[in-house]
C-alpha cells in the first residue's frame, strides 16, 4: 500500500478565483479562496493549497505558466 503524503501551500497570484480553481480542479488538489488584496498595479489573491505533494508541485507549474501567459 502507498502513503501518499499531504501538504498544504499559500500562494499568491494575480490570477482570479475561478481560473485557480478550475486549475486545482484539473490537477486533484483543493484550493481555498483566503482573501484578495487591493495594489496600485489591479488585485492579487491568496489561497491554500491542499493535497499529495507530487500534485501541488504540478499546479504551482502550471499556475506559473499560465500567469506568463496572461
Amino acid at each position: 500500500m502507498r502513503n501518499h503524503f499531504k501538504t498544504t501551500e499559500s500562494i499568491v497570484t494575480p490570477l482570479e478565483p475561478r481560473r485557480v480553481e478550475i486549475l486545482g480542479d484539473e490537477c486533484l488538489i483543493q484550493v481555498r479562496f483566503v482573501e484578495s488584496h487591493s495594489h496600485a498595479a489591479g488585485w492579487s489573491y491568496e489561497y491554500e493549497l491542499v493535497g499529495e505533494i507530487g500534485k501541488v508541485e504540478k499546479f504551482l507549474v502550471r499556475l506559473k505558466d499560465i500567469e506568463k501567459k496572461s
